[in-house]
């Protein structure tokens, strides 16, 4: 009984939980926070140190391969007679490994004669429609 007591005193004391106007909204939080919802307006990023695969199109246009599969689009600022003999490719991006969709970058070629790098105006990562229809012209 002491103890109930005491224990009433010493929570009248204290403020109420949750009454300052705060309220927790469920739904922005699993917006924010979830990794099962989809998140189409979330930053589209690869990490440019590990690219699958590269292609390009023409002298101002390079295509890469995150692991994850995803296809990026990469408009390069001028010629970059590198990536023709480029053994390995890298991607950065405002000294970062880390490379997103509006980002400009810089890619790393390196060849036997050493590495080389080359300007990015623009990266964009490629619709699922996109995807399939360069994949299809690869193809012919």
């Amino acid at each position: 009984m002491l103890f109930l007591a005491t224990a009433v005193s010493v929570l009248s004391g204290v403020p109420a939980l949750a009454q300052n106007g705060q309220v927790f909204d469920a739904a922005a939080q699993l917006a924010a926070y979830s990794n099962t919802l989809p998140r189409d307006n979330a930053r589209q990023c690869f990490n440019g140190k590990f690219i699958s695969g590269a292609n390009r199109s023409g002298q101002n246009t390079l295509y890469v391969q995150a692991p994850r599969g995803d296809i990026y689009s990469l408009r390069m600022a001028g010629d970059c007679s590198a990536l023709d003999a480029a053994q390995k490719l890298t991607v950065r991006s405002n000294g970062s490994d880390i490379v997103c969709s509006g980002d400009q970058a810089e890619t790393v070629a390196w060849t036997t004669a050493g590495s080389q790098r080359c300007e990015v105006d623009s990266v964009r990562r490629l619709n699922a429609r996109e995807a399939a229809a360069l994949s299809t012209a690869t193809r012919r």
